[in-house]
């Protein structure tokens, strides 16, 4: 999977970056302004995909961020105003943002400039990654809309844009502030939400009902200053910033109404528009019920086609158990039935950073990644396991669809920022595309990119910059050329060839001993069919020196449930030093001494002996 800052990726058509009737200064033609739209559309994919740049990439998924129609402008996030480049503070669910859209297709057919023909070129878009093998996850925010009304603070009935408390009211633990009102600022689409009723697009009639048009579907309980922080329900209710809170109470009048909505819309983008799966926002701060409520019917409306969609949820939070929550229904053990299909898996993320996110020639202890691993199958205190074991339509369960990430466009931003080497980024991205799980590549990433303005230890959204910029950055040939979109390309290919890379069980074979340092910085595991037959060996040695799976007598020995009789150990591939270390040829049965390069992964597939 391959994730990308739609806005950030690159500018394949000028045309769209101030659209008509909107405020010219929210676009930065310098694309410097992180605050300010920079220009990327759907053009600049489309252009990346016929190309064959992903392909070429080894890239299976394209996961955008939200293509719909956004408030461009807020006057309070995160302490000052921004635009809305990054698409998640949603005017219109059934319109696609005009930044991001062209008035020709690529064969310079017209669209027409309305709705109809902003939701075409998107479904080029979807068609043309489908006619390349690739599938399109639509980034899809269910929490909150955008900036569409305001707190009438003085009661003036008039949008005081400069004051503060307009944009933000503090949060009303009981009741709501009965001042809000609808916003009416064109030029920077802050207005009432939309859709208002039924909708007619691309020949498929979606009988949406208005509901989000209604203020009383919003909480309007106010900004909480710790919303990403509470766990005691306030940061379920409250809104973010500036953005208006969607009221998901299972007691609330519009609970149903707001489901049917939202199950209306989505099973568009999936059935008409053709997307393959939804990436869902803020999961933790809307009540679990609505996510039971809006999975079964959404499932049940798709039918058979449900079999091929993925339902994958964002939850921020580094604990296993939290995680794993969302992949069950809220009404567990009553229902054994998957809830959401997956989960982006920060566990994994905080662990794999705090291994190889340190400066110069620094790492962590590859242990804490050892145990996140093992979490993926371990149980809760109810003796329920974190993650749902149950089958999903696709026949596959949460554990084997959990997606796995080292870096993203949230405050924990770039992998590669300031002190971090480019062969350290080789490293993490080798160890994600080689671990259990869908990987997902973060944008530029494939070229090392550099945020200089990014530090270890702060969050931060520096990492937000364009990617293929006017002038003064990359083009897409150099970066096919450079080391780590070979590296990737070659992963990509070996996952592709060797099914236990995607599918094989994780055995963990070494971690750092406690007892000497010259195995400092080492991880070693194995990922093997069920039964045992087929299986690699993946070693990563963190550190800047050579080093060995070995401490004395300890050496690794693969278990029994691999059939190592008769096999070999063969290196098929390095990412790092291809200095050879180790013979080419081990026998797969005995005690492995395997020595690896300085910063470098080496994957040992196996193969019957030839003796």
């Amino acid at each position: 999977m391959y994730f990308m800052v739609t806005d950030r990726f690159c500018d394949g058509d000028s045309a769209n970056n101030i659209p008509i009737g909107s405020d010219p200064t929210l676009f930065d033609p310098k694309q410097k302004d992180n605050a300010l739209y920079q220009g990327g559309d759907l053009r600049g994919v489309e252009k990346a995909l016929q190309a064959n740049y992903f392909n070429d990439l080894g890239v299976t998924a394209l996961w955008l961020t939200p293509v719909v129609k956004n408030v461009w402008r807020s006057g309070y996030d995160l302490g000052g105003w921004k635009s809305g480049y990054h698409g998640y503070w949603t005017q219109d669910w059934l319109d696609i943002d005009p930044h991001l859209t062209s008035k020709t297709s690529l064969a310079g057919e017209p669209y027409p400039d309305n709705a109809e023909g902003r939701m075409k070129h998107y479904q080029d878009l979807v068609k043309l990654a489908h006619s390349k093998g690739i599938k399109v996850i639509q980034d899809v925010v269910l929490n909150h809309a955008g900036s569409v009304f305001y707190y009438d603070d003085n009661n003036d009935g008039v949008f005081n844009v400069e004051k503060k408390e307009e944009w933000v009211q503090p949060y009303k633990n009981d009741g709501f502030h009965p001042n809000a009102k609808w916003a009416d600022i064109p030029k920077w689409n802050a207005e009432r939400t939309q859709p208002d009723g039924p909708r007619e697009l691309l020949g498929a009639k979606i009988a949406t009902k208005g509901t989000l048009s209604q203020i009383e579907s919003y909480g309007r309980k106010g900004f909480s200053s710790d919303s990403l922080g509470k766990t005691d329900g306030e940061e379920i209710t409250c809104d973010f910033f500036s953005l208006r809170d969607i009221w998901t109470d299972p007691k609330g009048e519009y609970f149903d109404a707001l489901v049917d909505e939202f199950v209306e819309i989505y099973q568009f983008y999936l059935t008409t528009v053709g997307v393959d799966g939804l990436r869902i926002d803020t999961v933790k701060h809307v009540h679990h019920e609505f996510w039971d409520a809006f999975t079964e019917r959404l499932r049940k409306r798709l039918g058979s086609a449900a079999a091929d969609k993925l339902l994958f949820g964002e939850i921020y939070d580094g604990n296993p158990a939290t995680l794993g929550r969302y992949t069950w229904r809220s009404d567990w053990p009553k229902s054994t039935a998957p809830d959401l299909d997956s989960v982006l898996d920060f566990n994994f993320c905080f662990s794999a950073r705090e291994y190889l996110r340190q400066t110069g020639t620094q790492f962590g202890s590859p242990a804490a990644l050892e145990k996140s691993l093992a979490s993926r199958t371990a149980s809760d205190a109810q003796d329920r396991p974190f993650y749902n074991p149950n089958l999903g339509a696709d026949g596959l369960n949460a554990q084997q669809k959990i997606i796995t990430f080292i870096e993203n466009h949230d405050g924990l931003n770039r992998f590669r920022v300031a002190g971090i080497t480019e062969s350290r980024n080789r490293l993490a991205q080798g160890l994600l595309m080689t671990l259990p799980g869908i990987p997902c590549l973060y944008y530029g990433t494939e070229f090392s990119l550099l945020d200089a303005g990014g530090k270890i230890g702060e969050d931060g959204e520096t990492g937000r910059m364009m990617f293929f910029p006017h002038k003064g950055g990359p083009i897409m040939k150099e970066v096919e050329k450079s080391q780590t979109f070979s590296d990737i390309s070659k992963l990509a290919a070996l996952r592709k060839k060797l099914p236990v890379l995607r599918t094989g069980k994780w055995i963990p074979l070494w971690v750092d001993s406690a007892s000497g340092d010259q195995d400092d910085g080492v991880f070693a595991f194995a990922r093997a069919s069920e039964d045992g037959e087929s299986f690699v060996v993946v070693v990563v040695n963190a550190s800047d020196a050579e080093r060995t799976t070995s401490d004395g007598d300890n050496q690794i020995q693969l278990p029994a449930s691999m059939k190592t009789a008769g096999k070999v150990l063969r290196r098929t591939l390095t990412i790092g030093q291809e200095k050879s270390l180790t013979p080419a040829d081990i026998d797969a049965a005995a005690p492995l001494r395997l020595a690896v390069p300085p910063s470098s992964l080496v994957i040992y597939e196996s193969f019957p002996s030839e003796k």
